[in-house]
């Protein structure tokens, strides 16, 4: 097993969140960590989820932070590029996978 999918097991649940307002970004990852879950999945499906990744990585560097609902190879590099650990996909879309598993990316479909 990868190191991060190890991580996740430890920790044993993954808080799904979607951000609207990057400022909220760097408080709930405080929050999440405090209360024991150092990590997070951001959903990819508002316009602040890459600043926010990219904020919670930055400020926050004992969370572990993924990208959640990436639907196509553009988003996972927005994702990675923001500075994501790993992706999740609602599906198994081959193209998707086989692209983060090239950048060395834990990715989840």
């Amino acid at each position: 097993m990868n190191n991060i999918l190890s991580k996740i097991q430890t920790i044993g649940i993954v808080p799904v969140i979607v951000i609207d307002d990057e400022k909220d970004a760097v408080p709930l990852a405080k929050a999440l960590c405090r209360g024991g879950l150092p990590v997070a999945e951001v959903t990819f499906r508002t316009k602040a989820a890459k600043s926010a990744i990219q904020k919670m990585t930055e400020e926050c560097k004992e969370m572990l932070v993924g990208a959640g609902t990436i639907l196509t190879k553009e988003q996972a590099d927005q994702a990675i590029e923001a500075g994501a650990k790993f992706i999740v996909s609602p599906g198994l879309n081959p193209e998707v996978v086989k692209h983060c598993l090239e950048k060395q990316v834990t990715v989840i479909p």
